[in-house]
């Protein structure tokens, strides 16, 4: 008596490779030496393409994951990386802390839709600095270097 309903099948890699990834929403120029944002004529300086997906880059590195509530979440994906337990009273051998380092960053920062991959990893440990050096490989082919100091 009753219709049937057609199943509609959807397939999410599709979605995902038709999804616009130029939505990712705003980024503002940010000065992490004065810690605050960059004006222009009294407002936020709007950043776009490979400096917005740096200023993100740089916002995850310098935000240690579990320690601000606001960035919990209910599926346990927190935003930012564990780097104090490595660096902060411990003495790990520095081979340990690299391939930490690298783990942690390569998990935290390919979460991006336009990072494709990290490479070329350089990590110097000049107590109580660590400097880290890399290049983002993005999705569509283009690539740069990045570098941190913590």
């Amino acid at each position: 008596m009753l219709p049937e309903i057609a199943q509609l099948q959807f397939n999410t890699d599709k979605a995902t490779e038709n999804k616009d990834l130029s939505e990712t929403g705003k980024s503002f120029l940010f000065d992490f030496e004065t810690g605050d944002f960059l004006l222009k004529d009294g407002r936020l300086v709007e950043v776009t393409g490979v400096e917005a997906i740096k200023s993100w880059i740089e916002k995850v590195l310098r935000t240690e994951k579990y320690r601000y509530k606001v960035y919990e979440r209910e599926d346990k994906n927190e935003y930012g990386i564990i780097l104090e337990d490595l660096i902060v009273g411990n003495n790990f051998p520095l081979s340990f802390i690299e391939a930490e380092v690298r783990r942690e960053i390569s998990q935290a920062l390919t979460k991006h839709p336009k990072i494709q991959s990290l490479s070329d990893w350089n990590i110097e440990k000049n107590n109580p600095t660590l400097i880290i050096s890399f290049k983002v490989n993005l999705i569509d082919g283009n690539s740069f270097a990045q570098e941190v100091k913590l």
